[in-house]
């Protein structure tokens, strides 16, 4: 028997993150119905379950707009794994008993990046096949002087975009190193955008797994870091998703339970645009209860 057993696909499908979805209005125009996903939580980092629509102040494009409908979130999630360890295997342990926590309520991607973003499995709640993928990140030849996450993150959204990925998620896991793909911040950031994933980023902040290649030139690569920076810090917020800065490698494993711990606790949110009123990207969400913290995404995609 396998570590991960047969992963098993209950639940149906939601409409996806931040989809648009008209209804007639009493007065025979079309209402727009918009939809997508938050966390609540206590002062200790608990997930707050008891949230009603009168706890929340919504706004869309800098106008208040009704929270119609707040429920727990159900239906398959759609995770891209990103593993940017350098061929260290450090942050196997860690995925394994995420995707065990969440067995049947997600299909998984795994992509490696070594040097480039190369697919080890695509999308599929199959435990031999994410067993044998998982295994096969443990310690193998590297790419010390960095690779391409920036191009990583870009592709798994592209790839969930693709989709119609209901409950689209990203998890980037990475040793740094120097970046050395070309696309901009702002594209990266659109695409993310557009497939309406949480990107969630683990970071092993000053880590000797990866020595940093010899710059020969004053300026080299630092365009490509910034776009990376940019990436993994604004992508995460505008998202809704977490970010940590982890001091060492095993600092992964409780990282991703609580990762997990965020997903099986999301609630859905609705809310109505009058009619003729065009969808914008821009929302803000806060809450009038006190104690209580929101995760919530800052551009869902407008269409």
């Amino acid at each position: 028997m396998t570590l991960l057993g047969r992963l098993s696909i209950v639940g149906m499908l939601s409409v996806p993150l931040g989809a648009v979805v008209p209804t007639m209005a009493q007065d025979g125009g079309r209402t727009t119905t918009r939809k997508f996903f938050v966390n609540a939580f206590d002062g200790s980092g608990v997930p707050v379950d008891d949230l009603t629509p009168e706890d929340l102040e919504l706004k869309e494009g800098g106008k208040s707009r009704e929270v119609v409908a707040l429920r727990p979130a159900r239906g398959m999630m759609q995770i891209a794994l990103i593993v940017d360890d350098n061929g260290t295997g450090l942050f196997r342990a860690a995925l394994f008993r995420f995707v065990q926590k969440l067995q049947g309520r997600a299909e998984f991607a795994v992509i490696t990046v070594i040097g480039q973003p190369i697919k080890l499995t695509d999308f599929t709640t199959d435990g031999q096949e994410l067993n044998q993928a998982l295994g096969s990140l443990s310690a193998r030849p590297g790419a010390p002087d960095g690779g391409q996450l920036l191009q990583g993150i870009y592709e798994a959204a592209k790839s969930l975009e693709k989709r119609e990925a209901q409950r689209p998620v990203i998890v980037a896991m990475s040793i740094p190193g120097e970046e050395h793909t070309t696309l901009p911040a702002r594209h990266v950031l659109d695409k993310l955008r557009d497939s309406g994933a949480l990107l969630n980023v683990f970071l092993v902040a000053n880590s000797a797994s990866r020595q940093m290649a010899a710059i020969t030139k004053p300026g080299a690569l630092m365009e490509e870091n910034m776009n990376l920076g940019e990436v993994l810090g604004d992508g995460s917020k505008q998202s809704g998703g977490r970010r940590e800065d982890l001091v060492a490698a095993a600092g992964s494993v409780p990282g991703l339970q609580r990762l997990a711990e965020d997903l099986l606790h999301q609630y859905q949110i609705e809310y109505d645009l009058p009619p003729g009123v065009k969808p914008s990207e821009h929302v803000s969400l806060s809450t009038k209860r006190t104690g209580v913290i929101l995760r919530a995404p800052m551009r869902i995609r407008n269409r």
